[in-house]
């Protein structure tokens, strides 16, 4: 059987069942309402950086990259970016997916990395100062 033959486009609804899904039902189970493999659809969800629904309020971080690129998507974190943010990946990836708060250092290395101005800095955080206070 050709390789192409095999290849089956994913629709919107079969992402928006992902993305509502994902976290709560096992990927198995998915795989099985969406007639595909366990695999096809993990390797999805990772090609789309699809993550469970946030824990945190708002993404800082996410606000940062949205400033600093059309599609945060499309900035991919270097060994370079690592070493001089002094963030490790798995650091990187729980502020990226939301599942952690991103701290004042961490804040100040990334905006200075991504050469963002203090004033699109300040703009990506403002309006979660006074969220901070109140927890």
């Amino acid at each position: 059987m050709n390789c192409k033959e095999t290849k089956k486009r994913w629709t919107a609804e079969e992402a928006e069942y992902i993305q509502q899904n994902l976290g709560k039902v096992s990927l198995e189970k998915m795989a099985a309402h969406l007639n595909r493999s366990s695999m096809s659809v993990r390797l999805y969800v990772l090609r789309k950086r699809i993550s469970p629904k946030t824990a945190i309020k708002r993404n800082i971080l996410m606000q940062m990259l949205k400033t600093k690129f059309r599609h945060p998507e499309d900035f991919s974190p270097t060994r370079a970016f690592y070493q001089e943010t002094n963030i490790n990946q798995r650091r990187w990836w729980d502020l990226y997916y939301g599942r952690k708060s991103i701290t004042a250092k961490e804040y100040a290395a990334i905006a200075d990395y991504l050469g963002l101005t203090i004033q699109e800095a300040f703009e990506s955080r403002q309006l979660t100062f006074f969220e901070e206070n109140e927890e």
